[in-house]
């Protein structure tokens, strides 16, 4: 599905909550930014819907009476047409169809071939926040390296973002430039330096913007309360 605005793609994910309920099994989003890269500029998959519009969503409902589920989705998918929250959409009508749809989602490995080298991060932040937050970033970026490229999908309803940038280099002395700009807003905006792939090494020096000095000196003394030897994976998070 394709929406016409940020707007429009948060009224979709209610509109589509309500008239799902619990059938509901997936609401991927992807930025223009990606759709367009894996699509047209790549050509690695032929778009099922132009390449123009800003957001584009893959939803999944996954009811148990395949009948009565197709019909609701259908009704749910003309509301959202008339109410102006898609501007158009293609309903998968096989599994090839519907892998091929998804293939545009999950085809990490042409964005990293098209972008190499390429940065990765893995953010979290509230739904209201994100367009205002990657456009900043996006402004940021190209005020700095005049070839920047950002590419953006998430899983909206959970609030988190994979974001994908280059600039041309991913030196160390590059990536921590660039982990600035990702990284030092979501402190103001309560969100998270990682939403799935944890802390580790990488994103260690960054804990400190998303948890407290309070929450991080609980967390330490966890750590030394279960494992006083540091014997459980050193070094790592604390």
């Amino acid at each position: 599905m394709a929406c016409p605005s940020f707007e429009a793609l948060t009224g979709l994910l209610s509109h589509m909550g309500k008239a799902l309920g619990g059938s509901l099994g997936a609401f991927e989003v992807m930025w223009q930014n990606h759709y367009r890269l894996l699509t047209e500029t790549l050509g690695r998959h032929t778009p099922p819907i132009a390449t123009e519009h800003p957001f584009y969503v893959i939803i999944d409902s996954l009811g148990s009476d395949a009948e009565r589920n197709a019909t609701q989705f259908s009704e749910a998918l003309e509301s959202a047409l008339e109410s102006e929250l898609i501007v158009d959409a293609v309903i998968a009508q096989s599994t090839t169809q519907r892998d091929g749809l998804w293939a545009i989602r999950e085809d990490i490995e042409g964005l990293v071939k098209g972008m190499a080298p390429v940065l990765t991060f893995d953010v979290s932040l509230p739904i209201a926040d994100m367009q205002r937050y990657t456009d900043a970033l996006e402004a940021q970026l190209t005020q700095r390296w005049e070839d920047a490229r950002l590419v953006v999908f998430g899983h909206l309803g959970d609030g988190n973002l994979h974001i994908s940038v280059s600039v041309g280099s991913a030196e160390l002395e590059v990536r921590r430039e660039v982990e600035a700009m990702v990284y030092q807003p979501l402190a103001a905006l309560g969100g998270s330096v990682s939403a799935e792939h944890g802390i580790g090494l990488e994103k260690r020096p960054w804990l400190s913007t998303c948890r407290s000095s309070a929450e991080i000196a609980l967390m330490q003394s966890l750590k030394q309360a279960l494992d006083p030897l540091n014997l459980l994976n050193p070094g790592k998070v604390l």
